[in-house]
């Protein structure tokens, strides 16, 4: 393997962990972390106290706050790993500085609320409206835990792009010996998996928080893969897609694992808790609080049926109970499980 210049860009639990990786495997690796006091403490101590605790992180790995040095140094990659509301505004400062040579890759898992965009569309349209031409990025998925990744636990994910030689590149530069990359042609579908995947697993959580039983948390799942899948092919993805890492596999892992954030939301509300309470407890982001209103958008721009997320959204916004929410997507008309 040849080192690589690569940008790690947000410094929240998963950016702090691919960057931990990338420096173990000897890569040469730049983190930018937006709060200036953390990366101020991350340089000092060589952890993530705020998002990644009681991680020692490597050694090589550097630090800073400022966009242009992360950016700007001739990277050879630079991967953007930041909650899905903040990608434009970090995009359009951004974008001016990254190198026309330099490969990108998105880790965001989200969709834009106000815009209905997936990361991918406002990375390029950041870049286009910086440089005058857009470019082809790779989009990482996949079923992923940032503290199991820096424990150096077996870890696989998806790279998918429209350019073959992207996704390959991307592959061949940052796998390691625990973390395994296979590459993909459908970034809307790995995308949508990621960002809806968090929605189903609000929806599994509230279950398990009302003791609703393993039955229940099966068919959550399964039922929401269906969702998430015919949004994804009427939105142009890969219906088999959804049946790989982005798909299923992110899925099951975050209906199911304690580490999954949007899950513990979904258990608390399940529990009574008050969203804004829960909310305001949490250090990280529980991306499917915020992906929910998108789903439903996206759901009524394709005409496309989502009951689980709807139910989701009105728990979440419009004061469903969630007793109510399970009894109504229990009593819905009957119908054939496949078209």
């Amino acid at each position: 393997m040849t080192p690589q210049r690569i940008a790690v860009i947000g410094a929240g639990a998963w950016g702090t962990a691919l960057a931990d990786s990338f420096a173990e495997t000897g890569h040469e690796v730049m983190l930018w972390v937006f709060e200036t006091d953390l990366c101020a403490r991350m340089a000092s101590h060589g952890e993530n106290d705020l998002y990644l605790p009681g991680i020692a992180l490597h050694e090589n790995l550097r630090f800073t706050s400022d966009l242009a040095e992360a950016a700007s140094a001739g990277q050879d990659v630079l991967v953007s790993v930041m909650p899905s509301h903040v990608v434009r505004a970090v995009w359009t400062k951004l974008a001016a500085w990254v190198h026309e040579e330099t490969l990108v890759a998105s880790a965001t898992k989200g969709v834009e609320e106000k815009t209905l965009l997936l990361p991918s569309r406002i990375i390029t349209e950041c870049i286009g409206a910086a440089v005058g031409a857009e470019r082809a990025l790779a989009c990482l998925s996949g079923p992923t835990f940032a503290r199991e990744l820096a424990e150096r636990k077996p870890t696989a994910i998806t790279a998918a792009s429209e350019d073959p030689e992207v996704a390959n590149a991307i592959q061949e530069m940052l796998s390691a010996p625990n973390f395994r990359i296979y590459t993909g042609a459908d970034p809307v579908g790995a995308q949508l998996g990621g960002a809806l995947k968090n929605v189903i697993a609000l929806a599994a959580g509230v279950a398990d928080g009302m003791e609703l039983g393993l039955n229940a948390r099966a068919a959550l799942i399964v039922r929401g893969l269906a969702e998430i899948a015919r949004l994804g092919v009427a939105m142009g993805g890969r219906a088999e897609t959804f049946a790989g890492l982005a798909g299923m596999g992110d899925l099951v892992l975050t209906c199911t694992g304690d580490l999954s954030r949007n899950r513990t939301v979904g258990v608390r509300l399940g529990q009574g808790e008050p969203l804004q309470k829960i909310l305001e407890s949490m250090t990280a982001v529980a991306e499917g609080v915020s992906t929910a209103p998108a789903a439903v958008g996206l759901a009524d721009e394709y005409g496309v049926e989502m009951p689980i997320c709807r139910e989701v959204h009105a728990v979440l916004f419009e004061g469903r109970n969630p007793g109510d929410a399970v009894r109504d997507l229990m009593a819905r008309p009957l119908r054939a499980e496949l078209p």
